[in-house]
């Protein structure tokens, strides 16, 4: 599981801006089963975090929407790099191809 662009093969030799085309291009050539499971899995990752947020009834709620908007990539950027990886290689030749 990826956690960072960095360490992601198909993306070496990239700047961050265009590491970010490529998964941009990427998760936008994603098939619809596919985008539609993506959604899916982060929804049900982060529906129980929000359901136990919505039981707090003081300032501290502040505190920790905060928090989870924080964490909220380190959540979901890990789920979107495992989907998009195996198409990642042509969304990058892709990329390249229209740069030319």
């Amino acid at each position: 599981m990826y956690f960072s662009t960095k360490n992601i093969s198909e993306l070496n030799g990239l700047s961050v801006k265009q590491r970010q085309e490529v998964i941009h291009k990427a998760v936008a050539n994603l098939p619809a089963g596919k985008k539609i499971t993506l959604n899916v899995v982060k929804i049900a990752c982060l529906t129980p975090i929000f359901l136990l947020l919505a039981n707090i009834e003081s300032w501290w709620l502040l505190l920790y929407l905060l928090i989870v908007g924080i964490c909220y990539p380190l959540i979901t950027t890990p789920l979107t790099l495992m989907f998009i990886k195996p198409i990642l290689a042509n969304a990058r030749k892709e990329l390249e191809a229209n740069n030319e």
